[in-house]
């Protein structure tokens, strides 16, 4: 068997050592997220809030800066447009959200939080955030005031990764549940 060492990047190509980084931030965030959606699931089934996808999307909207139409929701919320279309009637029948035509393209329509959506949102978050409280006491007080900053800038990083038009793609700093990942 023939081994070769490692060569110098060309072009812009990664180095081997930045490859073995992402690689760790990759294993990392993959546990993050199965972990994470795990949590998820045992908040729901415990009755602390709504799935995953209907949080994201409330989310989404709680920080949509007028991109509130069900495509711009399905970007900001990482699902598929028709993820969105499913999950937009049961959160107007909860009173979570309402739809009102857009003025400017009959085809579409634009949606809103209402008071309860807001309410609902906060409550749970809150939740959230206290069921995760007590898990956060082992992780050093230094760390623990970076990961909030850390995490946005990583997440800002992946989509530039992935984002076949970077100059077009309006991302915004993220907070995220739990939830967020179902």
């Amino acid at each position: 068997m023939t081994t070769t060492a490692p060569t110098a990047p060309t072009s812009g190509a990664p180095t081997d050592a930045a490859v073995d980084h992402a690689l760790e931030v990759l294993s990392a965030l993959t546990g993050l997220i199965r972990t994470s959606r795990s949590i998820g699931r045992r908040l729901q089934e415990e009755g602390a809030g709504a799935s995953g996808t209907p949080v994201a999307v409330l989310k989404a909207l709680a920080r949509a800066d007028g991109h509130d139409r069900p495509g711009d929701l399905a970007v900001a919320a990482g699902v598929a447009p028709s993820v969105v279309s499913r999950v937009l009637p049961k959160l107007e029948e909860d009173g979570l959200v309402r739809r009102r035509p857009d003025e400017s393209d009959a085809r579409s329509c634009r949606i809103a939080l209402t008071d309860e959506g807001v309410a609902h949102l906060a409550r749970v978050q809150r939740l959230t955030a206290a069921r995760l409280a007590p898990a956060l006491d082992g992780i050093p007080p230094g760390d623990l005031d970076r990961l909030p900053r850390l995490l946005a800038e990583l997440d800002r990083a992946l989509v530039r990764a992935t984002d076949p038009h970077p100059a077009t793609t309006r991302h915004h700093e993220t907070t995220t549940t739990p939830q967020d990942n179902d």
